[in-house]
């Protein structure tokens, strides 16, 4: 079966499925997407449920590294709002070159997890204003969520298209930027000068670490990267600039001032991790 990035980086390996350390099999179905260093499939196990399977397809031992430390991020994190983990494992590629020739094999990892239905990007651009019955719940699991992974690690890659709609359910994915808490466990794999973060979405500390080396990039990076993602929500537009309560007029005024909060350019007057957020937006949708 033949997996690709991109049409001139085609990988093949021989049948139709792969078997994960767990000795189950899971048959390789259609393509959803791809990134810069891999590609998801759809795929289905023995009793015919789906699945997304990622496969890892740089090779260097860096995105090892940081496919393995996302593995295990993932197989500890537990909550509605967050993609599922279901099974992991690898198998042997090799490249398909332009020549038709195949050059020599590679160990290429893969993760499988819960299929979700679409990213919020597409959920959005698909979707006319978000009510406050929709949104509101939403957010609050969302706080949730990153409550649960701040208990292990900060994610540092919150964006539109990390975000994924399950049903009626909005779960956090994509880890592979995450750095554990406990610097015991964390093998840090980011170069000097490397951007960290996703375009648009990063925090201003996260862009005075890659110019100046200034500021570390902390829980509340997260906080900052989620408040965006909601003010995008509200204001059905990017949210840059200098906000004010003016601009979620027509939205619910007490989530548009945690929102405010969230975007503070000092970190310091932010909420300061996901369990302090989480208490801003209960605030401001239950106990108000």
């Amino acid at each position: 079966m033949e997996l690709y990035l991109k049409e001139n980086r085609v990988f093949f390996f021989e049948g139709e499925e792969v078997v994960a350390n767990s000795g189950h099999s899971y048959e390789i179905s259609d393509r959803l997407g791809a990134g810069g260093n891999g590609v998801v499939y759809e795929c289905i196990d023995q009793n015919g449920l789906l699945y997304a399977i990622k496969f890892l397809l740089h090779f260097t031992e860096k995105s090892k590294k940081r496919f393995r430390q996302e593995i295990s991020l993932m197989k500890r994190l537990h909550h509605p709002h967050i993609i599922k983990y279901i099974d992991d494992g690898f198998i042997q590629l090799k490249q398909l070159k332009k020549n038709g020739r195949s050059s020599q094999e590679q160990q290429a990892l893969f993760v499988i997890m819960e299929k979700a239905d679409l990213n919020l990007k597409d959920f959005l651009s698909q979707a006319s204003k978000i009510p406050y019955d929709i949104y509101a719940p939403q957010f609050r699991g969302l706080c949730e969520a990153l409550t649960e992974i701040h208990q292990f690690a900060i994610h540092r890659d919150i964006k539109p298209e990390n975000i994924l709609v399950k049903g009626e359910t909005w779960v956090l994915s994509d880890f592979g930027l995450c750095e554990f808490v406990n610097a015991d466990e964390h093998c840090d794999i980011t170069g000097e000068n490397e951007k960290i973060g996703p375009v648009f979405w990063i925090s201003p500390e996260a862009v005075n670490k890659y110019y100046f080396g200034t500021n570390n990039i902390g829980a509340y990076s997260d906080v900052y990267q989620l408040g965006m993602i909601f003010a995008f929500v509200l204001m059905k537009r990017f949210p840059g600039g200098i906000l004010s309560e003016n601009d979620f007029i027509g939205t619910d005024e007490f989530i548009g001032s945690v929102i405010l909060k969230t975007l503070a350019n000092d970190y310091t007057k932010r909420p300061e991790n996901g369990k302090e957020l989480l208490e801003l937006i209960n605030d401001a949708t239950i106990n108000r």
